[in-house]
């Protein structure tokens, strides 16, 4: 019949109408459609039509990366797809002129450091403020010069270099803007390049250092006036033979906040490190070969230089590297006079009792109010070493709230619970984190409560919690 209209008529006006639709909108839609797209997704619209060609080199912020190698494919073809991203990234910098953010990252896939350097040379035309290059493994594998154009990088806010090569640091090398440096996976050429690096950053807030390799350095020196936070992960294969001392200078008057994780061997030196607000320190001793007196004078000296902290993180193996009595001296752990926040914490999520040297470091904080450990210190209940015989101040005059993981409710446990409780008058919330057995004891669970509830009824607030699921969110989000 005239002037009938079929299905597949209506299907083509529809298409068509769309097509129009999507052509009519103006670039800025567009450019702000592609920018909710992942990078990879924008680059495949440029085939989609003309007009889409070069659209998604007028974006500003891109995140290129090849994860893991493809095992379907040979080494040369997952070769051959890093040198075409690498090439598609130059070309993209040579086209746009207005790249604001830069993420490449390549993940074991070897990378031409000449590749590198012309990529550089491209990026440093542009005013950049975020540009993160983690590209694999050298090829050939040997040193790799950042080249003198890095210095034009002006604009340039926060830096991620996760290059695998032993680094070379230019001497004219400056960062005027730049106040979040992250390191990783680099092996430095000497230790002039590293303090070259640092100098270079005269406004710097945020330091990473993340399994760089120092097997031919012996001392870094962070004097950064600006720094905020310094971040330090050394794995034990980054340091040279563990026998040979290293040594880390910290010199930062502004530093709010630490984090150390590395050998305990290694001797760190905090200078001016008064504005100190939290710290996290794991170390742990790695070698037998170690003296234990120097491990310990190690450790003392870092958190000495520590002891203006309100918060601090110290993890069980830590506390373990000091608890040789017989040759350690306790007495040297510092008097934390601010601290009021103190997590004891086991690195794995297993049930370790806590380390004997706590109530050591109890005495000395003489205002903490909340107080968080794996599990009990057992050894300390009787004795000659009682806690009861030299009783920790904080307990008698701030301690707040206890926490402990792992609570299985033996005899033990309770007593110790019972000895903070019967102590410490201030205490108003003790969690504790049970184990699954405990928890589907009902009985055993009002039991407990029970007993602990008697020696102070009304006082304090008694919270037997889920184990299982305390492990599941952030630790110390929540203890602090």
């Amino acid at each position: 019949m005239a002037g009938k209209i079929s299905s597949t008529d209506v299907h083509k006006i529809q298409r068509h109408n769309v097509d129009d639709m999507i052509s009519d909108l103006p670039e800025g839609v567009l450019l702000h459609i592609l920018s909710l797209l992942p990078t990879e997704d924008v680059v495949r619209t440029s085939v989609l039509a003309t007009k889409w060609r070069h659209l998604w080199t007028y974006l500003s912020v891109f995140d290129f990366k090849i994860p893991y190698p493809l095992y379907n494919k040979s080494k040369d073809q997952n070769q051959n797809s890093v040198n075409c991203l690498l090439d598609l990234v130059g070309r993209l910098l040579r086209k746009s002129n207005c790249v604001e953010r830069l993420s490449i990252d390549i993940f074991v896939i070897g990378v031409d450091g000449d590749k590198v350097s012309s990529l550089i040379s491209s990026a440093s035309k542009h005013k950049l403020q975020y540009l993160k290059l983690s590209l694999g493994v050298p090829i050939p594998n040997d040193k790799f010069a950042l080249p003198h154009c890095f210095s034009a990088f002006e604009s340039l806010n926060e830096l991620c270099l996760g290059l695998r090569f032993t680094l070379c640091i230019p001497s004219d090398i400056c960062f005027p803007s730049l106040k979040k440096l992250v390191v990783s996976d680099v092996e430095f050429a000497n230790e002039e390049s590293v303090q070259q690096l640092f100098s270079g950053c005269p406004v710097l807030q945020e330091l990473t250092l993340y399994n760089c390799y120092w097997e031919n350095i012996e001392q870094i020196n962070i004097a950064i006036s600006t720094l905020r936070k310094l971040t330090i992960y050394f794995d034990p294969c980054c340091v040279d033979d563990e026998d040979d001392e290293m040594t880390v200078m910290i010199d930062a008057v502004n530093l709010l906040s630490l984090s150390c994780t590395c050998h305990a061997a290694i001797r760190f030196i905090p200078v001016n490190l008064t504005s100190i607000v939290d710290a996290h320190v794991h170390l742990e001793d790695y070698s037998q070969l170690v003296p234990v007196l120097y491990v310990a004078h190690c450790i003392f000296e870092l958190l000495s230089g520590l002891n203006n902290v309100k918060s601090l993180d110290i993890t069980n193996d830590t506390l373990e590297c000091l608890i040789d009595r017989t040759e350690v001296d306790l007495n040297l752990l510092p008097t934390f006079h601010n601290l009021t926040h103190l997590c004891v914490y086991n690195f794995t999520d297993e049930s370790t009792a806590t380390s004997g040297v706590l109530p050591d470091i109890l005495r000395k904080t003489p205002k903490l109010e909340v107080l968080y450990i794996p599990t009990v210190v057992r050894e300390y209940l009787v004795g000659e070493d009682s806690l009861l015989n030299s009783l920790p101040c904080c307990l008698k005059s701030s301690l707040k709230r206890l926490c402990i993981l792992y609570f299985s409710g033996d005899e033990d446990e309770i007593e110790f619970v019972r000895l903070f409780l019967k102590n410490a008058p201030f205490l108003g919330e003790i969690q504790l984190f049970c184990v699954r057995s405990l928890l589907a004891n009902v009985e055993k669970v009002a039991d407990i409560q029970d007993q602990l509830q008697s020696v102070r009824p009304g006082a304090c607030v008694i919270k037997f919690l889920n184990g299982s699921a305390q492990r599941q969110y952030n630790l110390l989000a929540k203890f602090r």
